[in-house]
C-alpha cells in the first residue's frame, strides 16, 4: 500500500502539472485505485462506486472540455470515498479521519543506513554537473531530457501540492477501507401527527397554487411570454429558473426530514404521510418541468451555452431524484436502497452527460440555430474546446475559418505524451481534412 501510494503521488507530481490534461489523469487514478485495492474488502459498493469513479476519471483522456473534466474528477473523488465507506455522509469524512493513522506507516530507518544515504547524496551532487554538460552539448540528448517530466523550479510548488494531495488521498482511502466508522447521526425528536401533517399540507397547497398558475405557462409557450406586459425572454428565464430549482432542492430536504422525523403510530398515519409526501414530489416534478421550460425558451431566443446546458442537465437530474423518491414509497427494494440507487444514478447520469460531448452538443445546437435564424455568437463559439470542432466544421466558408481560427492555433501547439486526448486528436484530423 505504501509503495503504491508513493508511486501514485510521484507520478501525479511528474505528470499532472503539465497542461493540458489527458491520459495522465487515468494513469494516476489507476494507481490510486490499485493502492485502495490492497486494503479493500470485496463488496457491492466497492465494485459499483469504484468502477464509476475510475470511469469518470478517464473522461479527461476523451474530452478536451476542461469544465467537464473538473466536474468528473471531483465526482470521482466523492465516489471513491463512497466505495470505501458506503453511500453515507460519513463516507466523505472517512478518508480524513483515517489520516490519523498515517504516522504508523512511516518505516523506521534501519541501523547502518547512514552510509547509504550519504552515498546517495554524494552521487546526486556528482551527477548534476555532468548532466548539465551533456544536456548543453548534444541536441538529441537535450530533446530526450525535454520530453521527460523533469520539474522546473517554477512548477515545483504545484508539483509538491499535487504530490501531497494524491499521497494523502490514496493513503486516506486505503486506510479508510480497513476501518468501520459509526454513523455520525444526531438523535432526532419525533414529530407528532399535527406537527408534521399541517406543515406538509400547507406546503402542498402552496405548490398546488403555483402549479395551477404554471399550467398557462407550460401550454401558452412563446405567445405567453411575448404577450405578457413588460416580460422578456431574459427576464422570464433568469428571474424564475434558479428560484424554482432552489425550491425543488429544498423540497428534497423537507421530504427526507419528514420521512425521518414523523411519528407514525397507525396505518392511517402512514398512509397520510405517504400521500402528503407523494403529492409534494409530484408537484415538485411539475415545478422542475416549468423551470426547464423557462430555460428552453431562453435557449431558443439566445442559443445554448455551457451554463444553460449544465443547468438543464442538473434540473432533469433533480427531477429524476424525485421520481426515485416516489418509487421508494411504492417499492420496498427501492426504499431500502434509496441512497445507494440515487448515488449510482447521479454518477451514471454524469458519466452519460460527459460521454455525450457537451461542447460538441453546444456547437451543434448553435449551428442548427444559425441555419434557421442566421444568428451566430462567433466569439462564444471560439472559446469552446476542441470537442466542438467537428460540429463547427459544418459551417460554410468564410464563417467556418473565422470560428475555427483560435482552435486551429491552439491545436497546432506541441503537447507531451501525458496530454494524449481523443477529443484533440479527432479535432486535428477534422482540421487537416
Amino acid at each position: 500500500m505504501r509503495a503504491l501510494a508513493l508511486l501514485a503521488a510521484f507520478t501525479a507530481a511528474a505528470l499532472l502539472p503539465r497542461a493540458p490534461l489527458g491520459i495522465d489523469v487515468p494513469i494516476v487514478a489507476a494507481l490510486v485505485a490499485a493502492t485502495v485495492a490492497t486494503s479493500m474488502r470485496r463488496s457491492l459498493d466497492a465494485a459499483l462506486f469504484g468502477s464509476l469513479a475510475v470511469a469518470l476519471a478517464c473522461m479527461p483522456a476523451l474530452l478536451d472540455a476542461g469544465w467537464v473534466a473538473v466536474v468528473d474528477i471531483i465526482a470521482a473523488c466523492l465516489l471513491a470515498a463512497a466505495a470505501v465507506a458506503g453511500p453515507r455522509f460519513v463516507a466523505l469524512l472517512a478518508p480524513f479521519r483515517a489520516l490519523e493513522r498515517v504516522p504508523e506507516l512511516v518505516p523506521e530507518v534501519p541501523s547502518g543506513s547512514t552510509p547509504v544515504l550519504r552515498g546517495v547524496a554524494f552521487g546526486t551532487v556528482l551527477v548534476l554537473p555532468f548532466g548539465v554538460l551533456f544536456w548543453t552539448a548534444d541536441a538529441a540528448f537535450a530533446e530526450i531530457g525535454r520530453s521527460a517530466p523533469i520539474p522546473s523550479l517554477s512548477s515545483l510548488p504545484a508539483r509538491v501540492l499535487v504530490f501531497a494531495l494524491v499521497l494523502f488521498g490514496a493513503l486516506g482511502l486505503a486506510l479508510a477501507a480497513k476501518r468501520v466508522f459509526a454513523d455520525l447521526t444526531l438523535p432526532t425528536r419525533k414529530l407528532g401527527l399535527s406537527e408534521w401533517a399541517i406543515p406538509l399540507a400547507l406546503l402542498d397547497a402552496l405548490f398546488l397554487a403555483f402549479v395551477l398558475v404554471q399550467v398557462t405557462v407550460l401550454f401558452g409557450g412563446r405567445g405567453h411570454v411575448l404577450e405578457t406586459a413588460g416580460l422578456t425572454y431574459s427576464e422570464y428565464a433568469r428571474q424564475g429558473f434558479w428560484q424554482l430549482i432552489a425550491a425543488a432542492a429544498l423540497t428534497l430536504v423537507v421530504v427526507a426530514t419528514a420521512a425521518r422525523a414523523a411519528e407514525v403510530r397507525k396505518r392511517s398515519h402512514a398512509i397520510l404521510l405517504h400521500a402528503l409526501l407523494g403529492a409534494l414530489c409530484v408537484l415538485t416534478i411539475v415545478t422542475v418541468v416549468s423551470a426547464v421550460h423557462r430555460l428552453d425558451l431562453y435557449e431558443d431566443a439566445f442559443g445554448l451555452t455551457r451554463l444553460r446546458l449544465a443547468a438543464e442537465t442538473f434540473s432533469w437530474g433533480l427531477g429524476g431524484l424525485f421520481v426515485l423518491v416516489l418509487l421508494a414509497g411504492a417499492i420496498g427494494f427501492v426504499g431500502r436502497n434509496l441512497v445507494r440507487i440515487s448515488v449510482v444514478g447521479v454518477a451514471a447520469g454524469l458519466l452519460a452527460f460527459s460521454l455525450s460531448n457537451p461542447d460538441g452538443r453546444i456547437a451543434e445546437r448553435n449551428v442548427d440555430r444559425w441555419r434557421t435564424t442566421a444568428d451566430l455568437d462567433v466569439a462564444y463559439l471560439q472559446g469552446l474546446s476542441a470537442d466542438a470542432v467537428p460540429a463547427l466544421a459544418e459551417l460554410p466558408e468564410p464563417l467556418r475559418s473565422e470560428v475555427l481560427a483560435p482552435l486551429r492555433a491552439r491545436l497546432t501547439e506541441d503537447e507531451p505524451w501525458t496530454s494524449a486526448n481523443y477529443g484533440r486528436h479527432r479535432a486535428r484530423g477534422v482540421l487537416e481534412s
